[in-house]
Order: structure tokens, then sequence, then C-alpha cells
């Protein structure tokens, strides 16, 4: 039984490795790390060693998520900014004040390229961590300076060859498919969160986690975008791999629509008193429903022809599953057995996009490496210069809230710098380099990752310096300073303080290899640690705070804006929207923002919260879930329809229109600023498709929670979140 186990753990940390390829992102990292110290162990030079093994491993810290142009992109940019903020940081160290202009220009570039996301934090560390290490030990004399900046222009150079090798060697589409698989597996977990409806769980706690597993997949689905932002209409079908990918992204977010759908049907069902004998049919067919979607997330990735013949057969047995089911004699609670239908039908339109999604892949064909699909002239093009100019745009695109977390980081790493310098702390720079680590937009995620990196470099330090009571002459040490650097890479986004007591081994290790470890230095780290995590701290209580009792009534008014603008355009476009997924994710991603600051603002110190935001938020969520099955329903009508709305149809929509009107008049009260387009309710236009039985039921329920949210934010209009 423990090799079976151990087995399934095996294949589980290979999947995930397929998925998220932390590992050998981990292995670059640690041949970056430790070849150059081995060559200087051989040679006696180790202190060169040093400069570049510290230069390779802050490039090193730019994760390769994007395509190849992208990935070459950032890895050059990830050199330059490493050299140009090594030579920042070697001639301002010999004066405290230059030092702290220079720490407030790293500080303020550095945290707006942390704000940017994945696509630039590793961007972030490559320019505090070298000004801030290079700034610390100046080098005074010019032939000093010459001979450091060619250490590091050859430590930045070795991890972008190994990176750029790497990616030429990779299937061109992999990194899109990678995007798309995690969407997918995103989903396969939210199906696992619904079949757990009702078992051990009241209604309420089952929509929260519902709630935030579904948040989950908008945000796997917002993650594809920043590195694929073109949707499927805007693919030009000429590139059939991209084309086919971007509807496989489509199918997915379909999916999950439908996904959400059941889940709201199962909160009309009392799975307790159902037949035991309809209940165990039931699992099952969920089973086979997130056994199938794990089977496609896999061949996603992999394109393997054995996980499509599991996934087809995961799909056929769900297609059985669906018949037992019909053919299964049901209850007479009306109510009950509508809800256990409509399950059925979803279900079948789920179907349908699985297997839609398979027939994706195949039509994509084979992916090819990119040194076979990028010609030489297209590979030399990829620095061109409008790429520089379109991310300088993005990077200095500020809102008030990354200039004021910007303005944060940048001055609390400069008081930081300040002492170090000033005091002639020894390895005292680890004070401004854990402000800038530890500082987070907002005040709940500071204080969180200080405790992290507090703990973890304490107990790292504490295992550190037992270990090296180890015989030298095992070598175990150079082994375990190896896997350190695959280790810390692994659970960076895992773990955080895992994380950190791993990185603390990894520099006791190093320097007990150039003979300059003490117990004292580790002494030095931790109370620098502890320094520089309470200034962040105390930074985000008092200097350009950010709080959420401010900014959620904002975050709510944007996402109710949304709702409204994609209601406008469902029922009162001159013609049926074909794009309607666009406003869709819009509204989505807003409903995941407004969700994000309500979590914030009930962590924010201070007075008691108002809790009525919650059920705001609910509201609107569930408007956008009516609004998406009656273009889901609309999607599904075989016949092209000329005809309007029903007369009686009509009235409920202009009452749906009358209604959020009324709404929209709140919103300059939670955010001034907000641009309003408000349609008055007239009969210039009607709505352009004739509503069936299951659209009215949602346009019912879209009037419910209207009604709803309207005396619910007349309530609050006036009141103050402090």
């Amino acid at each position: 039984m423990s090799y079976l186990k151990s087995y399934k753990r095996l294949t589980r940390l290979i999947q995930d490795e397929s998925f998220e390829p932390q590992v050998s992102w981990g292995l670059r990292m640690a041949l970056s790390g430790t070849l150059p110290i081995i060559w200087g162990l051989a040679t006696g030079r180790l202190n060169d060693a040093t400069w570049i093994t510290l230069t390779a491993e802050a490039v090193c810290w730019v994760e390769l998520k994007g395509s190849f142009s992208w990935r070459a992109r950032t890895l050059v940019t990830g050199a330059v900014l490493a050299m140009v903020f090594s030579i920042l940081g070697t001639i301002t160290g010999t004066n405290v004040w230059l030092s702290m202009v220079g720490m407030f220009i790293a500080g303020y570039l550095a945290t707006l390229l942390k704000n940017i996301g994945d696509r630039a934090s590793g961007l972030a560390l490559c320019v505090y961590m070298l000004f801030i290490i290079c700034n610390a030990y100046p080098a005074k004399e010019p032939f000093e300076i010459k001979h450091r900046l060619v250490l590091m222009a050859i430590g930045a150079t070795w991890p972008v060859v190994v990176g750029i090798f790497a990616s030429l060697l990779m299937p061109a589409q992999q990194p899109f498919r990678r995007q798309i698989a995690l969407i997918w597996r995103s989903i396969a977990i939210l199906i696992t969160t619904v079949s757990k409806g009702g078992t051990d769980k009241n209604k309420r706690e089952f929509s929260e986690d519902i709630l935030l597993k579904e948040k989950d997949v908008r945000t796997a689905i917002d993650n594809s975008y920043a590195f694929y932002s073109r949707m499927a209409h805007q693919v030009d079908k000429k590139n059939n791999q991209q084309y086919q990918l971007a509807l496989l992204r489509k199918n997915a977010g379909l999916v999950a629509v439908n996904i959400i759908a059941i889940a709201e049907e199962m909160e009309h069902i009392n799975i307790p008193a159902l037949d035991e004998t309809l209940r165990v049919k039931a699992a099952t067919l969920f089973s086979a429903m997130n056994e199938a979607v794990n089977r496609i997330s896999v061949f996603v990735i992999t394109l393997k022809p054995e996980e499509k013949l599991l996934a087809v057969s995961h799909i056929n047995r769900l297609k059985k599953l669906t018949a037992l089911i019909r053919q299964y004699p049901l209850e007479t609670d009306v109510k009950q057995t509508t809800a256990i239908n409509r399950i059925l039908q979803l279900t079948d339109r789920t179907i349908k996009l699985l297997e839609s999604a398979i027939q994706r892949i195949e039509h994509m064909g084979v992916d090819i490496p990119v040194y076979r699909s990028y010609s030489f002239l297209k590979t030399v093009f990829v620095l061109r210069p409008q790429y520089l100019f379109s991310n300088l745009r993005i990077l200095f695109n500020t809102n008030s809230l990354t200039t004021r977390y910007a303005l944060r980081s940048a001055i609390a790493a400069t008081l930081a710098l300040f002492i170090f310098k000033w005091f002639h702390i020894d390895h005292g720079y680890w004070l401004p380099f854990s402000v800038m680590i530890v500082i987070q937009p907002y005040f709940g995620a500071t204080f969180k990752k200080a405790r992290d990196r507090v703990i973890g470099t304490l107990l790292g330090g504490l295992a550190g310096s037992l270990l090296l009571h180890l015989p030298a002459g095992l070598h175990i040490k150079e082994g375990i300073l190896f896997l350190t650097f695959i280790l810390m890479v692994y659970f960076i986004k895992r773990q955080y303080a895992i994380a950190v007591f791993i990185i603390t081994l990894n520099l006791v290790l190093l320097f007990n290899i150039e003979l300059a470890y003490n117990n004292t230095l580790m002494v030095t780290r931790a109370l620098c640690t502890i320094g520089g995590s309470l200034l962040a701290i105390v930074s985000g209580l008092a200097l350009l705070p950010t709080w959420d009792r401010k900014w959620l009534p904002s975050h709510l008014a944007n996402a109710v804006n949304s709702n409204y603008e994609y209601f406008i355009a469902t029922f009162y476009s001159a013609k049926k929207i074909t794009n309607w997924t666009r406003y869709k994710r819009i509204s989505e991603s807003d409903n995941s923002n407004v969700f994000d600051s309500f979590n914030r603002y009930v962590d924010d110190p201070g007075k008691v919260k108002s809790l009525e935001y919650y059920d705001l938020i609910t509201y609107n969520v569930r408007i956008t879930r009516d609004l998406n099955n009656i273009h889901l329903e609309q999607d599904e009508k075989k016949v092209v329809q000329t005809s309007f709305a029903a007369a009686i149809q009509q009235k409920k929509i202009d009452e749906c229109l009358q209604l959020f009107n009324s709404i929209m008049e709140y919103l300059p009260e939670f955010n001034p600023a907000i641009k309003l387009n408000i349609r008055a309710n007239t009969e210039d236009i009607k709505t352009p498709f004739l509503l069936n039985d299951t659209q009215m039921i949602s346009l019912e329920k879209l009037i419910i929670e209207l009604k709803t949210m309207q005396s619910d934010m007349g309530k609050l209009s006036h009141l103050s979140l402090a």
C-alpha cells in the first residue's frame, strides 16, 4: 500500500509539473547558481563566482510562461535591468545620500513591475536585489568597477542563453496550451465542489464555496488573457493553431458557465432525501464529468493519444449515466424534478462542449518545436522596439492605487537603506531587501508575508547551523545546496514560509562555502528580517495606506456598471450580439475584483465592518449568471430567429431596465468618478429574440435579484464604511 501511495504521489508530481513547470524552473536556477560556484572552487576564484551566481540567480527568478518571443524579450529585459541597477548600486554605494536616491528609484520601478503580475514580477527582483547588494559592496576603483561588471555581465548572459535555448526546444504552442489546461483543471475542481452540494453543508456555505471556485476559474481565464489577449473572433483563421486554441479556451469558459448553472439547480434539490440508487447515479455522474474534464486538461498539455482515449471514454460514460438517470422514475416533487431535468439538459450541453474541445485539439495539428516554426529572421526581430514602447506604456499606466503602493515601497526601502548605511550595520542590506520583499499593496497581505518571512528565516537559520556540523567529506552539504535551488522555486508560490526557510538554508550553505559564515551573521540576518518586516507593516499602516473601506464601494460600483452594460447589450441591441462572452468576461472579472476587495476589507484593522456588501456582491454575481444562462439558451436554438420578444416578455425586460436604472442612480455615491451611460426606457429598440421558457425563468430570477439589490443599495448608499 505504501508503494502505491508513493507511486500516486510521483504521478501527481509529474502531472503538476506538466501544468506548472516549477521543477524545471528550479533546475534552471540550480544550474545557474551552482555551476559558477563549482568553477570558483576549482579555480580558487570563489569571490568572482559569487558575483556571477548572484546575478544569474536574480535573472533566473524571471518566470518563463508566455510564447518564445515573450520569453526572449523578458529574459533580455531582465539581463539589461540587472546590469543597469548593478551599475547604479555600485557607483552610488560610497555615498549615503546618492544611495538613498538610487534606492528610491529602484524601489519605485521594482514596485511598478511587481504590480503588473506574473509578466514582470521576476524583473522586479532583478532591479532591487542587485541594486541593494551592489550598493552594500561598492567598487571604488575604476578597474574594480570594470572587473565586477564583466562578472555580472557573464552572470546575466548565462541564464538568458540557457532560457532561450530551452525555449527553442519547446513546442511553439505549449505555453498557450498550458494556460488553457489550467482553466480546464480549475473547472474540474469546480465540478468536485458542485458534487458536494447538499451533502454536509447548508445552502449559504455551498454558495460561498461555489463562488470561490468560480473565481478561481475566472482567475485562470484572466491569466491566459494576460499572455494571449486575443479572443477567438480576433485571431486570424489562417493561423490554425492559434485559432483552434482560442476556440478551445472559449469552450472551457462555456463549460464553466454550464457547471455554475448546474450548481444553482443543485440548491433546489434535497439530496439526502433522494432515493439511494439515484444518489449513487448522481455521484457517479459528477465523478465521470470530473474525470472527463481532468483528462481533457492533461490531453491539452501532453497531446498524447492515450489521454484522448481516456477523455472520450469518460465522455461516453457520462452519456450513459445521463440516459440511465432519465429512465429513473423521479419524485413527484415538481420543483425538484424540474431541477434534475435541467441538470441533465446542462450535462448534455457540457458533453457537446467536451467533444468539441477534443476536436479543437485534434484540428490544431502537430505542435512543432519553436526552432522549426520560427525562421531566423523572425527570431531576430522578436526584440523589435515597438514591444519596448508598448511595455513601457503598460508599466507607467498607473492609477492612484499603484502610485501609492510604489511610493510607499520606495520610501520604506529608502528609509531602511538609510538605517543600514548610517549605522554601518554589518550585512544590513537585508533590511531594505526584506522591506521590498514583504511590502504588498494591502495591509493584510503585508502582515501575512511578514509573519511567514520571519518564521521561515528563524527556522531556516537554525536548521542551517545544525546542518553545518555534518562531516565535510560526505559532500552532503553541496548536494543539499543544489537541492535548495530547486525547492525554493517549487515552494515560492505554494507555501511562502517554507520557501523562505529553504532560501535561508541556501544562504547558510553559500556563506559556508565562502568561509564567511558564523552564527552572528545569521543572527544579524534574523534581526534585519524582523526589522524590515516591522518597517513594512508600519509603512502599510502609516505611509500612504490603502484601505478597502475606501475602495470597496468603487469596485462594487464598477461591477454593477459592467453588469448593466451586459444587460443592455443583451436585451437592447439592434440585433443579437455574437461576442457576448466579452461582456461575460468583463463582468466576471469585475465581480472577482470586488470579491477580493471585500475579503481585504474584512481583514483590515479598524471598526466593525458592514457585511451588507457581501450580499450586494452575491446579488451581482447571480445577475451575471442569469445573463450567461440566457445567452447559453440562445446559442442552443437551432433555427435563426427573426422575431422580437413577445409583448409580455418585453414588459418584464423593461421592468428589469427600470429597476436597473434606479440602481444605477446610486452608483455615483459609491464611485464619484464612474462614467455612466444610462439607457432611457423608450420603445425604439425591442429585444431582438423571442425568449423560451428557460430564458423566462432566468429573467424572473433577474427581476428578483434586481429588486433585492435596489432595496439594499438604498439602505447602504448613505452609510459610511468607516
